[in-house]
C-alpha cells in the first residue's frame, strides 16, 4: 500500500488505487480490527533505525501537529482540534524525525497518536493543570515519543545516539529531567527565562547571565525562506555558559537542578525590515568547548525545520492526508501513518539530491519507475539517455521527475521542491503500471 501511495499519493484511497481490488484490499487493512495503527507503524520506525544504524549519532526532530478532517455527522470517533467554540474534528499526534548530520531526512522514529475530549471537565481541569501529575497531561506525549525513539534505536542501532531537536514547546521540566536518558543528546529551545543556581547558591535567571557572557563565535546561518520570513544568510553572534537550573514541581512543590549548556545565538545587522531577528536560547547537554561545538549545536537546531517541511509535505502537498473521508479514528491512524512513510520518502528525496547528488538513483527509485521517468523526460531519446550499463545519478533522476511536475529551473524559485516532485510522481505511476502489465503479459 505504501509502495503505491509513493506512486500516486494522495489523501484518499480511491485516489491511491486505481482499480477495485486494489482499493477492495485497501479498504480492508484500514477497516480491520486485527491491525493497529501502532503495528503499522511500528514497521516503518524500525526500517528507519536500521538506516541509521551505523553513524554515531542523528538528529531526531520531536514536533506536535494535528489532523483535522471533515465529521459532518459526528460520528468517526475523532477528538477535538483547536478552541471549542471552533468545532473541528480530528487526531493529534506527536512525530519524531530522524536527521542525518547533512540534514537529509531518514525517517520516523516515532508516532504518538491521541484523541483530545472537549467536555466542561477537561477545560475546568486546564485551569488547575500544575495540580496534575504529569502522566495525566498531554506533555505525557511527548515523553512518549521520545522514549519510543530511544527503544527502536536501542533494539535496532544501539550504536547510534539520538541527539533530540525540541523547540519552545519542549522546554518543559518532565521533558528536560528526561531528555538525556540512556545517554542520548539534546537541543531544546528556551522558552522560559529560568531560575539559575550560580556557585554561591545564589540565584539569577537565565536571560540575563547568558547576555552578560563575551561573544565567543560568528558564523553564517542559511535561513529559508517561508511565509513569514525572508530566505536569506544571517549573520549569527553566539555567547555561552554553563548553569545549574532550578526546576520546581508545582503540585509536589519539590525542588530539582539539572546542569546544562547555553548557547544564545541572535542574528545581527542581516534582519529584514519587518521582521523579528533570529534569537534561540538553546539548552542543551553537548560541549560548548570550542567554535567547532557551538555550531554544530547551532546546526542541529536549525535541522528541526525539517520536521515542519514534512508537516507541510504530509498535510498540504504530496499527500493531502487531511482530505481523507475514512469513517473511523484507527483506519484515519492507519492511513495517516502510510501517508506519513510517503511524505518522508518526498523530503528524502528532495534533500538527498542536492546533498549527495552523485548518489545512484537507484538508491531511492525502482528500475523501472527510473525507466518511466527517462522515458517521459526524452521520449524517443530515452535510450540514448539511459543505456543499460548505465546508472543515472540521484541529481539527475530528481531533476528529471521535476520537470515532469513542471519545474523550470531557476524561474521555478530555486532547486526542485516536493510539489513539483509529486507531479512528476503522478505522471510516472501510470507508466509504472502500463510497465508491470506489460512484463506480466510477457510472462
Amino acid at each position: 500500500m505504501a509502495a503505491q501511495a509513493a506512486r500516486r499519493p494522495a489523501g484518499k484511497v480511491t485516489e491511491v488505487f486505481g482499480n477495485d481490488a486494489d482499493r477492495q484490499g485497501a479498504y480492508g487493512l484500514l477497516e480491520s480490527e486485527d491491525v493497529t495503527g501502532g503495528q503499522v507503524g511500528a514497521s516503518m520506525f524500525e526500517a528507519c533505525a536500521e538506516r541509521c544504524a551505523g553513524e554515531e549519532f542523528v538528529f531526531c526532530a520531536v514536533d506536535g501537529s494535528s489532523l483535522t478532517v471533515t465529521d459532518s455527522s459526528g460520528d468517526k470517533d475523532l477528538g477535538s482540534i483547536g478552541t471549542h467554540s471552533q468545532g473541528a474534528r480530528g487526531v493529534k499526534v506527536i512525530s519524531a524525525l530522524a536527521i542525518s548530520d547533512k540534514g537529509v531526512p531518514l525517517g520516523l522514529t516515532s508516532q504518538v497518536w491521541w484523541k483530545r475530549t472537549a467536555s466542561l471537565k477537561k477545560r475546568i481541569e486546564r485551569k488547575h493543570r500544575d495540580l496534575r501529575r504529569t502522566e495525566e497531561k498531554e506533555i505525557q506525549r511527548w515523553l512518549d515519543t521520545m522514549d519510543q525513539s530511544r527503544q527502536v534505536m536501542s533494539q535496532h542501532a544501539p550504536r547510534t545516539k539520538l541527539w533530540f531537536q525540541l523547540d519552545r514547546e519542549g522546554d518543559a521540566w518532565p521533558i528536560l529531567q528526561q531528555a538525556d536518558q540512556d545517554g542520548h543528546w539534546f537541543t531544546i529551545r528556551g522558552n522560559h527565562d529560568r531560575r539559575v543556581i550560580l556557585e554561591d547558591g545564589r540565584q539569577t535567571y537565565l536571560r540575563s547571565l547568558v547576555a552578560q557572557q563575551p561573544v565567543v563565535t560568528h558564523y553564517e546561518l542559511q535561513v529559508s525562506g517561508a511565509s513569514r520570513r525572508t530566505e536569506r544568510v544571517a549573520k549569527m553572534v553566539v555567547q555561552t555558559c554553563n548553569v545549574t537550573l532550578d526546576f520546581r514541581n508545582k503540585r509536589t512543590k519539590e525542588h530539582f537542578s539539572k546542569q546544562v549548556n547555553v548557547v544564545l545565538a541572535r542574528e545581527q545587522g542581516t534582519t529584514p525590515s519587518g521582521e523579528k531577528p533570529i534569537e534561540w536560547l538553546l539548552l542543551t547537554n553537548r560541549p560548548v568547548a570550542t567554535a567547532k561545538n557551538i555550531k554544530q549545536i547551532v546546526f542541529g537546531y536549525a535541522q528541526r525545520w525539517r520536521i515542519e517541511d514534512f508537516h507541510r509535505t504530509w498535510k498540504s502537498g504530496t499527500c493531502r492526508v487531511e482530505e481523507s473521508q475514512l469513517r473511523s479514528a484507527e483506519a484515519l491512524i492507519k492511513w495517516a501513518t502510510i501517508l506519513a512513510a510517503v511524505a518522508v520518502r518526498a523530503e528524502r528525496i528532495k534533500h538527498l539530491s542536492r546533498q549527495e547528488p552523485d548518489r545512484p538513483a537507484t538508491d531511492e527509485f525502482s528500475p523501472v519507475e527510473i525507466r518511466a521517468i527517462t522515458l517521459l523526460r526524452f521520449g524517443k531519446s530515452a535510450k540514448k539517455r539511459l543505456q543499460d550499463s548505465q546508472v543515472p545519478t540521484l541529481a539527475q533522476v530528481s531533476l528529471w521527475l521535476a520537470q515532469i511536475g513542471g519545474y523550470t529551473g531557476k524561474s521555478s524559485g530555486g532547486p526542485p521542491g516536493s510539489v513539483t516532485l509529486t507531479r512528476g510522481l503522478k505522471e510516472v505511476a501510470a507508466v509504472v503500471r502500463a510497465f508491470d502489465a506489460l512484463e506480466a503479459d510477457c510472462d
